[in-house]
């Protein structure tokens, strides 16, 4: 069967959500014209620096391949994050990233939760369990790392730091703070989120109406070589994103596009919703400096190593 779009060359690929069969050349530009859309949009194309984050997942990989067709790879730099979870970081990873990156002409500056926090992902975790606290490592993870790729992003002058967000993470994201009711965090996702304090880096996802199978597929036909193997503390205890993620697939195979009409309606509501918006600036930790939330005297990283015993409050 022919390509829908150049009608020439043998279809690869069905997208369940236009109904088009694409050639592998269409496929990835198709991706790359999205991808070039959403970053014009979100003001990429014309900042002066952008930090892009990179895992060495195929997102990451994705991002800046995509990301380096549209602007100057010299306004790009790279950030990387070791965690230190035994087993799955690993040196030669680190190196096949840079050597990728250097091949796009993309500078790639990177540090670890041992050197940047004092403690590796595990080491935290273990104190955690030690005290009989029941804390996910996601928990840890994912404070720390949005901490360091903001002091990264003001370190670089970055007008905005770009992640790897898929279409996927960006729905599952809306539909768990609509759940938890969390208003606030909420008013913090989307096309242009809510800035509430100067120290904050604006953050963007140009990647965030592309569909994980999409990115897959795009790596997969670059032949890039991405980790594969998922992070040990998300199979050892499943947490409310799988469970929802598990859910929105399911609806998604009945009715595709659904995740992308969840995206777009959140949109278009959000908008609205910030702009009547009267949240004033976030106070600052007692013990870091950083931002934290309305009415809390630490932010949540440093009541996370205080509770853990690693730090004193």
């Amino acid at each position: 069967m022919k390509c829908d779009n150049c009608e020439l060359r043998q279809a690869e690929i069905l997208q369940p959500h236009t109904g088009k069969r694409l050639c592998r050349e269409c496929f990835l530009a198709d991706i790359q014209e999205r991808v070039g859309k959403e970053a014009k949009r979100l003001g990429i194309t014309s900042a002066s620096r952008v930090l892009i984050a990179v895992s060495g997942g195929k997102d990451s990989l994705v991002l800046a391949d995509t990301l380096s067709r549209i602007v100057d790879p010299g306004k790009l730099i790279a950030f990387n994050i070791v965690e230190g979870i035994r087993g799955y970081n690993r040196e030669d990873q680190v190196k096949e990233l840079n050597q990728y990156l250097k091949s796009l002409g993309i500078e790639l500056i990177s540090t670890s939760f041992k050197a940047s926090v004092g403690y590796s992902l595990d080491e935290m975790v273990s104190s955690s369990k030690a005290r009989g606290l029941n804390i996910a490592a996601c928990t840890f993870c994912g404070g720390f790392r949005r901490k360091l790729i903001n002091q990264a992003g003001r370190d670089v002058k970055a007008d905005l730091v770009a992640t790897g967000h898929n279409l996927d993470d960006e729905a599952q994201t809306i539909i768990i703070n609509l759940l938890r009711g969390d208003v606030k965090k909420l008013m913090r996702v989307g096309e242009s989120p809510l800035k509430l304090s100067d120290k904050f880096v604006m953050r963007v996802k140009p990647l965030r109406k592309i569909y994980e199978w999409e990115t897959t597929i795009y790596a997969y036909f670059k032949g890039f070589k991405f980790q594969e193997v998922e992070c040990p503390y998300i199979s050892a205890r499943p947490t409310m994103r799988a469970k929802v993620r598990e859910l929105m697939y399911a609806l998604e195979e009945k009715s595709p596009g659904f995740l992308l009409r969840v995206v777009e309606n959140f949109d278009r509501i959000g908008e609205e919703a910030r702009r009547e918006s009267r949240l004033s600036t976030l106070p600052t930790c007692k013990l870091c400096g950083e931002p934290t939330s309305f009415g809390r005297e630490y932010c949540k990283n440093c009541e996370l190593l205080i509770s853990a015993g690693l730090k004193s409050s």
